[in-house]
């Protein structure tokens, strides 16, 4: 189904959709600056509260392999409104936790909600904007998530160092019971499904996997992610230590890659709308491993050396875009499962980009990671342009209907 209706509906639509992707990496980031008063109010150490973050990504990461059919299953707008309501009700609790075992098990339950949410919401992007429209579609949901590392996370920092952290959790629970309401009365509900269209349960899995294409196209994804947290985890590392950069303006960093993501992604959509989607996710990937590189191998001075992350993240907004928008037509009659097991396989590229950053680090300095990081990108653009084609995208709901 997609939507045939008058533009304010459309426009309404794609506005509920960002709203829920903002909240989804608003609660994911907000950890970030509070952490190091989660800490010092718990008597724990940072280590031990970064703890929290990985209870979060894990949690999420392993639910959504698992969310998928479910998703195919029961509808987007149902998973949607429950996977917003988890999160709120795992916020709320986050605000009253007595202690740190409690406060994880907050986070964790979060990461559940969110592995719903996240695969639904795109998946619903899928069902109601036509593909010739999708680029555009996902470039506003991927700008709402993007926006919430530029102004979201600030906001929530300076309500943590204005009152406490706790509060910085009531603040994002009052929007979330907004939201949750506003997606409940407001997002239309699902087109009716065919019967057996969307499985009877994990089996759907190997299915989909059974595609080449598709698969090629989830761990293209996968390294994509991973080669961006090859540099990200270690960036403010980077550039206090190579150019001088001061501990209090190394969130400066992350507003320059989200301001890339935000310019890229809009413009990457509409291109990626206008030529194909496959010729900018292959553009745009040896645009990363070029700018990457440079950004830690031909930096001379620190001016230089932010100019080549901005484009950087630049080319990686415009790829996600485009990715996004073809990964929701690689198998339509399980359109849920496959942006479920997209979003695990990008928890998991946290985890491969951190880990494989930490060892490039170990080997070769700070110079090694940006090479590092564009072989991975050249990889995944080599996985793209061999094995996934974007002719014929309609025809694939013939091909992969249920059996």
């Amino acid at each position: 189904m997609s939507l045939t209706g008058p533009r304010s509906q459309r426009t309404l639509v794609l506005a509920l959709l960002s709203v829920a992707s903002f909240a989804v990496v608003f609660n994911n980031l907000i950890i970030t600056p509070i952490l190091p008063e989660i800490s010092e109010d718990f008597g724990v150490r940072v280590a031990v509260a970064g703890l929290l973050v990985t209870a979060y990504s894990v949690a999420g990461g392993v639910a959504a392999v698992f969310s998928g059919p479910f998703i195919d299953r029961v509808g987007r707008k149902p998973v949607v409104v429950a996977g917003m309501a988890t999160l709120t009700v795992a916020t709320v609790l986050s605000a009253l936790a007595p202690g740190f075992v409690p406060l994880l098990a907050a986070r964790a339950l979060a990461g559940l909600g969110v592995a719903c949410l996240t695969p639904a919401v795109f998946a619903a992007v899928g069902d109601l904007f036509s593909y010739e429209e999708r680029g555009r579609a996902m470039s506003w949901v991927i700008s709402a998530n993007t926006s919430a590392s530029i102004f979201g996370v600030p906001a929530g920092a300076v309500v943590s160092g204005v009152l406490s952290w706790r509060w910085t959790f009531v603040a994002l629970a009052c929007l979330l019971v907004v939201f949750t309401w506003l997606l409940f009365r407001r997002l239309p509900p699902d087109a009716p499904r065919e019967a057996g269209a969307s499985g009877n349960g994990m089996e759907v899995v190997p299915r989909v996997l059974r595609d080449w294409a598709t698969t090629a196209a989830l761990v293209s994804n996968y390294l994509s992610t991973s080669y961006w947290f090859v540099f990200a985890t270690y960036m403010g590392a980077y550039f206090h230590d190579e150019f001088g950069v001061a501990k209090w303006a190394l969130g400066g960093l992350t507003m320059t890659m989200g301001l890339g993501v935000l310019a890229g992604s809009n413009a990457g959509g509409r291109l990626a709308d206008r030529v194909g989607k496959r010729p900018v996710i292959l553009w745009t990937s040896a645009m990363c491993a070029v700018f990457i590189a440079l950004t830690t191998t031909a930096a001379g001075a620190m001016a230089m050396g932010l100019g080549f992350l901005f484009l950087f993240a630049v080319s990686g907004g415009a790829r996600f875009a485009s990715s996004q928008a073809m990964m929701t037509e690689m198998s339509p009659a399980y359109r849920g499962t496959v942006m479920a097991l997209n979003a695990a396989g990008q928890q998991f590229g946290i985890v491969t980009g951190s880990l494989v950053g930490g060892l490039a680090l170990e080997v070769g300095g700070y110079t090694a990671l940006g090479p590092t990081a564009a072989g991975l990108a050249l990889v995944s653009m080599v996985m793209y342009g061999l094995f996934v084609q974007e002719e014929g995208m309609a025809g694939r709901r013939r091909e992969l209907a249920p059996e």
